[in-house]
């Protein structure tokens, strides 16, 4: 069964942290990391996204010798909660953070993405220097009888300890250090099984590196009104289908909205997997049509199109977003998707707490 485990966090010495958090190293920029480091010098982003694992490591040690970084004063779970706007929907995702003891994959720990190998080097290399946890990983569980939710909302009625502004989204957080709330979260996890939905490599450099030591996570019930899943969409580059017959060799071509849409030649093809499967059409997709294509992946479907239509790639494919139930039947088949089948939008901000090993 999954274990979790309340943690001594470095965290930053102060309530509005706003200046010093960013994303996970996998999407951010150059440009942006310069925009991270121009709001501030002690942004995360300097120890995510270093300059060499080495300078990570000395800045890390630096900061805390200035008490720009603490280190709780007791064993604590944290409260998480990330509201934020799309498409002019308001959403509100709720978890925490704790430490999950790593294991290997397919009995109470589940991926549902394949990884590469760089990725996975990068991330070692930079562990290996610092001995920390920079940014979690996130992973999902079941709250069907709503425990976590009523802990939460008993939580959320005091005054947040930490909070974050950011363009479009606003963060709080709550140190939960009494021994009743933390037992009764180790109890909910302890009958339950867990999905990463991001942070596939951090994960398997950490449970190699440290042969199951425990990992900094963001934990979030399947069940919250506000977890968000957007597409990625697929740009193909060199493409041999010319035309909707080819298509047709693969895909039932639909007037309506099918499980996803080609655009080629000035044209929208929506399409269905012809048979009945026992896995997702995400699944079919990349054995069949993308099993030998060149392409690049684009969250943004107007950018899918333009970059088309300038000739600068041959088709692009609209994916329509997982759905939670297709969540659920990935662990329960203890499926392994593509990469990039999945984007949990918002990413969970790295820089709220480190976790130091040892």
């Amino acid at each position: 069964m999954p274990e979790i485990f309340s943690f001594y966090a470095i965290r930053y010495n102060r309530k509005d942290i706003s200046d010093l958090v960013c994303p996970p190293y996998d999407v951010i920029s150059p440009p942006e990391k310069e925009l991270f480091l121009k709001k501030s010098s002690y942004n995360a982003v300097a120890i995510e996204l270093p300059e060499s694992h080495k300078s990570a490591k000395e800045k890390f040690e630096k900061w805390k010798e200035e008490r720009v970084l603490i280190k709780e004063e007791s064993p604590s779970f944290y409260l998480y909660e990330q509201t934020f706007y799309s498409k002019d929907k308001k959403y509100a995702r709720i978890g925490f953070f704790a430490l999950l003891k790593t294991e290997k994959f397919g009995k109470n720990i589940f991926p549902h993405e394949k990884t590469l190998s760089a990725p996975k080097v990068d991330r070692l290399e930079l562990l290996k220097a610092t001995k920390i946890n920079t940014s979690p990983i996130f992973c999902l569980f079941s709250d069907t009888k709503n425990i976590f939710k009523e802990i939460s909302q008993r939580i959320k009625a005091k005054e947040p300890n930490i909070f974050v502004r950011l363009p479009k989204v606003f963060e709080r957080v709550w140190i939960i250090n009494d021994l009743k709330t933390i037992n009764s979260l180790k109890k909910l996890l302890k009958n339950n099984k867990i999905l990463i939905a991001d942070g596939h490599h951090r994960y398997e450099t950490f449970h190699e590196f440290t042969n199951g030591g425990n990992i900094l996570s963001f934990l979030c019930p399947f069940e919250d009104k506000g977890l968000l899943i957007l597409p990625t969409h697929r740009l193909i580059k060199k493409w041999k289908v010319k035309s909707t017959k080819t298509l047709s060799n693969y895909f039932k071509i639909t007037k309506n909205n099918g499980d996803f849409k080609f655009y080629m030649n000035n044209k929208f093809i929506n399409v269905k997997v012809k048979k009945k499967r026992n896995g997702l059409p995400i699944e079919y997709l990349h054995s069949t049509i993308l099993k030998d294509a060149e392409f690049s992946y684009t969250k943004d479907e107007e950018e899918a199109i333009k970059r088309v239509d300038s000739g600068e790639f041959s088709a692009a494919v609209i994916l329509n977003p997982l759905t939670i139930k297709d969540l659920k039947f990935i662990v329960r088949k203890k499926m392994i998707l593509p990469q990039k089948s999945t984007y949990f939008y918002p990413k969970v901000s790295t820089g709220i707490v480190f976790n130091e090993l040892g």
